[in-house]
């Protein structure tokens, strides 16, 4: 139990020493520890003041490392932002901060998830695959037709 505010700065600055966290997630998690509402929220204006907590910051990160080390499409990194309570208009901000050509980066995931086996049933897996990490169906499609049309032309 969270019961004044020194417990509460502490709780956050421990919390946020691990790792970074959406004002949204912070917030939830220290509510569920039992701080009040006074109490964060003057937690939130020392850590702003400190600048240790900025959601356009996390969110600008938490998208790049989504795109270049999961490789996911922008649908799931703009899904995973939201989730963490971070605004429409910095999502849309960062979505477009991103330098990635999604079909560039499919075509080398695809091959290797399809692996020369272009049956209908490996092929309906890789599109959900794909699918649930964020690409467009249309983006799927391009890089599945160019892999199949290369090794059929083989």
């Amino acid at each position: 139990m969270l019961d004044n505010y020194d417990a509460v700065k502490e709780k956050a600055l421990r919390l946020l020493e691990f790792r970074s966290h959406s004002e949204f997630e912070l917030k939830e998690k220290l509510n569920h520890f039992g701080a009040k509402s006074e109490d964060i929220e003057k937690t939130f204006e020392f850590l702003h003041e400190y600048h240790l907590t900025d959601d356009r910051i996390y969110a600008s990160r938490l998208a790049n490392d989504l795109s270049h080390i999961k490789k996911f499409g922008k649908h799931r990194i703009k899904a995973e932002l939201a989730r963490r309570g971070i605004g429409r208009d910095i999502i849309s901000d960062v979505l477009e901060e991103i330098e990635t050509d999604e079909g560039e980066q499919l075509l080398p995931l695809m091959e290797k998830k399809l692996s020369g086996d272009f049956d209908r049933k490996n092929r309906d897996r890789a599109f959900r695959y794909f699918a649930a990490r964020g690409y467009s169906f249309d983006d799927i499609k391009r890089a599945f037709d160019e892999i199949s049309s290369e090794a059929y032309d083989d």
